[in-house]
C-alpha cells in the first residue's frame, strides 16, 4: 500500500518476443520446471522397482529353490518343467515348442518315430512326474500316439491291467512311460524290446531295476537301452558319480577270489585293472548341435542285428566323439593305485 492507503500495483515488466534458438528455448524450459517433478519421478521409479524385485523373489520362492540341483537336472530335459505355456482353457494349443525347445525332446522326435515305425515297444522312463507330463502331452496331443503310464500316483489295480493291455500281442499301445522308482520293481513288460532312460538316477540300481523290466521271463527279442544325458550340465556330474560307485562295487569281491592257488599279486592286480576299466557296454555320443541324428546315425542306432552287436562290441560302429563317465588312467591306473596305498 502507499502513503494514502491504495493498493499499489506493481509495474508490469516488459516482454520481448525475440526469436530465441533451440539451445536456449531448452534451458529455459529446464530451469522453469520445478525440482519435485524430478524428485516425484525417482521416487516412483525406486517404487517400480521394489515391486519388480519383490515380484521376482516371490516367482522364485513358488520354484521351491530348496534343492537346486534337482531343479537343474529338471532343467535339462526341458525348460517347460517350469514354464508351461500350453492351456486348454485360454485356447493355447500344444505346438512344435514342447519339442525344439529342449534337446532331449528334439533327440526323442528323431529316434522314437523310427522305433516304432520299425514295430518296436518302447518302455521310457523318467524320474520326475512332470517330466512324464510333458512325454505324454508330446505322445497323445502332438503325435497321436497311445500310451501307458505308471507313476507313484496309479493304483495298483490300474497298474495291472495296463501292463496286461501292454504285453497283450493285440495291443496297439506301443509306448510306456513310467517313473524309474515306482515302475521300477514288481513289473513285466517283455514285451517291450527298447528302454530309453530319459534321465539318470544317482543311484546306478535304480537305472538298472528299470532296464530289468524288459529283461523278464518271455522276452525272446534283444533288447536295447538308450540313455539321454547333457554334456557339460549337472547330468554329466551325476553319471560320473553313478558310474563310479559301479566301479567301486566291483572291488566288493567275495574273500579269497583273488587269492587262489597258483595266483600272484600281479595276476590279482591286472584282473582288478580288467573289471575297473571295463564300461558295462555303455557308450556316451556327444552331438555337436548341428545335427542330431542323420540317417546313417539313426541306422546304426536302432540295427538289432547278430552282424551289429558284433560291430559295436569291437567299436567300428562309434559316431560322434565320446567322453568317459570317470577321468582317469587307461585301464583304472588311477584309482588302483590309491587303493594300494
Amino acid at each position: 500500500m502507499n502513503g494514502t492507503g491504495a493498493r499499489s500495483r506493481k509495474a508490469k515488466k516488459s516482454q520481448t518476443y525475440e526469436e530465441v534458438s533451440d539451445a536456449q528455448y531448452f534451458q529455459q524450459l529446464e530451469e522453469r520446471s520445478p525440482k519435485g517433478e524430478e524428485k516425484d519421478g525417482e521416487e516412483e521409479e525406486e517404487t517400480e522397482r521394489s515391486r519388480t524385485l519383490a515380484l521376482a523373489k516371490r516367482e522364485v520362492s513358488q520354484k521351491k529353490l530348496q534343492n537346486p540341483i534337482m531343479q537343474l537336472r529338471q532343467c535339462c530335459n526341458s525348460p517347460h518343467n517350469f514354464y508351461y505355456p500350453f492351456d486348454l482353457d485360454d485356447h493355447t494349443p500344444v505346438d512344435e515348442t514342447l519339442v525344439t525347445e529342449s534337446g532331449k525332446m528334439l533327440l526323442l522326435d528323431r529316434l522314437l518315430p523310427d522305433l516304432l515305425r520299425k514295430g518296436h515297444k518302447i518302455l521310457i522312463f523318467s524320474q520326475f512326474k512332470t517330466q512324464l507330463d510333458l512325454l505324454e502331452t508330446y505322445c497323445t496331443d502332438l503325435r497321436g500316439w497311445p500310451v501307458c503310464r505308471i507313476d507313484g500316483s496309479v493304483a495298483q489295480s490300474e497298474r495291472q491291467e495296463q501292463i496286461l493291455a501292454f504285453n497283450s500281442t493285440e495291443s496297439e499301445v506301443d509306448v510306456f512311460l513310467l517313473s524309474t522308482r515306482a515302475g521300477g520293481q514288481g513289473i513285466n513288460l517283455a514285451a517291450a524290446d527298447t528302454v530309453l532312460l530319459f534321465d539318470s538316477d544317482w543311484n546306478p540300481q535304480q537305472d538298472l531295476q528299470a532296464q530289468d523290466r524288459a529283461h523278464r521271463i518271455g522276452q525272446t527279442r534283444p533288447v536295447i537301452v538308450y540313455r539321454f544325458a547333457t554334456k557339460g550340465t549337472v547330468e554329466q556330474m551325476l553319471l560320473e558319480k553313478a558310474d563310479s560307485k559301479r566301479r567301486l562295487e566291483k572291488l566288493v569281491i567275495q574273500k579269497g577270489r583273488f587269492r587262489q592257488e597258483g595266483g600272484g599279486e600281479g595276476e590279482d592286480f591286472s584282473e582288478l585293472q580288467r573289471l575297473l576299466g571295463r564300461d558295462d557296454g555303455e557308450r556316451i555320443e556327444v552331438a555337436d548341435g548341428k545335427g542330431l541324428l542323420n540317417d546313417r546315425d539313426l541306422e546304426i542306432l536302432t540295427d538289432r542285428s547278430p552282424e551289429a552287436f558284433v560291430r559295436a562290441e569291437k567299436g567300428e560302429d562309434a559316431v560322434g566323439r565320446v567322453f568317459k563317465a570317470v577321468e582317469m588312467k587307461a585301464g583304472g591306473d588311477g584309482l588302483l593305485e590309491s587303493l594300494q596305498k
